[in-house]
Order: C-alpha cells, then structure tokens, then sequence
C-alpha cells in the first residue's frame, strides 16, 4: 500500500487528494494520499513519520522553504529556488525536490500561452520564486514585484532579475499572480486594472475561487487567461512520477481536481 500526503497549515481543503486519488487509480495503483495539517513548528515530527511510513509528500504553505534544513538531500533546482515542495522516502532518507517551476512552464505549453517577455512576476514567496525560476531558466526577461519592496530586491538580486514597481505591469507581456491576493477576498486584486498591458497572457496561481478578479478583469481586456489549476496539476503530476515513475495524466488530474472545487460551492 503506497502512502503520501501533503503537508501544509491550513490543508482541510486541498485539491491534492482528489487529484492523486485520480492518478493512483487511473494507473491501477494501490494506496492513499491524505491532507495532514501541520504548522511549521510541528515539520520536524511530521517529517520523522514520513521517514517511517510513507513514500512520499508534498508541501504547501508554510512549510516550503523550511523543509530544506530538514531532508537528507535536495536537488539542486530546488536548492536554487529555495524552497521543496515534493519528497521522497528511501529507505528512511528524504530527497527534496521542487515539480512547481517545471509544472508552470508545462502548464503553460498546455495551455497555449506564449512565452514571451518581459513577464512580471508578481510576489517574492516560494511560489514567485519557483515562477522566476522557471522563466528565466526558459530564457525570459523576468521583473519581480512584491508588495515588500525589500524582498522583490533580493529575489532580484539573487536570481539576475529586475524589481519594478507595479506601473511596469502595463510593459509586461507575461503576468503572473503568485501572492496570496484573492483567496482572503474574492473582490481583491494584486493588480489595479488600470495597469494591465494591452496585450499578452495573464496567469493566476490562486485557484479558490478559480476565476479571480484578477482574471476576469484580464480577460475583459482581451488577454489570454490561465487559472491556477493547471499548474497545481502539472506539478502534482510531476511530483507522483517521483515518487513511482509513472506519469499520471495531468488533465485528468486537473479534472479531479475541478470536479473537488465545484464540490466545494
């Protein structure tokens, strides 16, 4: 029986349950995959059950950047970016990766969004950061906001980026939502509507509610749009083939993964 879970403080509503209950039995798998609320202060307990019984987790907020001091090993991507969001059990030890940064770019192939910069990443987190990466890994121009201006520095400063203030949002060609604006309040945006650019591809990470004001405002201008669904799928697809080789099919995760949300109204 292959067990996995993902790990995070608030979790009661992860989509990741329903998601990787679809991969398990679309490949004919036996086992589970559970939502474990765990605050940061409890990670290091957490991690030592994970070493015992299971072969696999994922992170979620707040536990991202902190799992590092923890694991055994951790690829040098997720090193990079600063932050794990999968793990992997062998024989007690834990190996740390991160599926977010290639999980965007491939939900953004599979979405028909082009990748074209500059892109501004909104929020310098551990979701901003795994963005960034994965832009400029794909050879973009990536400028970096973030409502704390100190942080957007160093995220810039750290990666070979460019901090803007939020009027360059309107040079942008590629926006991507990686704050938290929008899931406290549904009628809040990260981006005032009058910034947003004439033209381009505009993407939200936030998936509860999955149409954002953020995206609606964007798509009344005619930009092309993309919710957060596709990349938690991408990555959760990316995160189970490290765990048992086998690749689920993301759009029918991202399905699953719907089909939960609409459950939830």
């Amino acid at each position: 029986m292959l067990r996995f879970a993902v790990l995070g403080h608030p979790v009661a509503h992860s989509l990741s349950p329903a998601m990787h209950a679809f991969a398990l039995e679309s490949l004919g798998l036996e086992g589970r995959y559970e939502a474990w609320d765990t605050p940061l202060e409890a990670l290091p307990g957490r991690l030592k059950e994970v070493r015992r019984a299971f072969r696999g987790v994922n992170l979620t907020l707040p536990l991202k950047e902190a799992a590092l001091a923890h694991l055994d090993w951790v690829s040098p991507e997720a090193q990079r970016i600063g932050a794990v969001n999968t793990v992997l059990q062998v024989e007690g030890r834990l190996f740390g990766f991160n599926t977010d940064a290639p999980g965007f770019l491939e939900a953004l192939k599979a979405g028909g969004i082009p990748l074209k910069g500059p892109a501004l990443v909104l929020g310098a987190g551990g979701a901003g950061r795994a963005v960034a990466f994965a832009l400029k890994e794909a050879g973009l121009e990536v400028w970096v906001w973030n409502r704390t201006p100190q942080r957007a520095l160093a995220l810039a400063e750290e990666f070979g980026l460019r901090a803007v203030p939020l009027e360059r949002a309107k040079e942008a060609r590629l926006l991507v939502n990686a704050t938290r604006v929008g899931l406290e309040d549904p009628s809040a945006s990260p981006l005032p509507a009058e910034l947003f650019p004439e033209e381009g591809a505009v993407v939200d990470l936030v998936y509860r509610p999955l149409w954002t004001r953020f995206l609606r405002e964007a798509e009344e201008r005619g930009l092309k749009v993309q919710t957060g669904l596709p990349m938690l799928a991408w990555q959760g697809a990316l995160a189970f083939r490290i765990w048992t080789g086998l690749l689920p099919d993301p759009l029918g995760m991202e399905e699953a993964a719907r089909r939960a949300l609409e459950g939830e109204a």
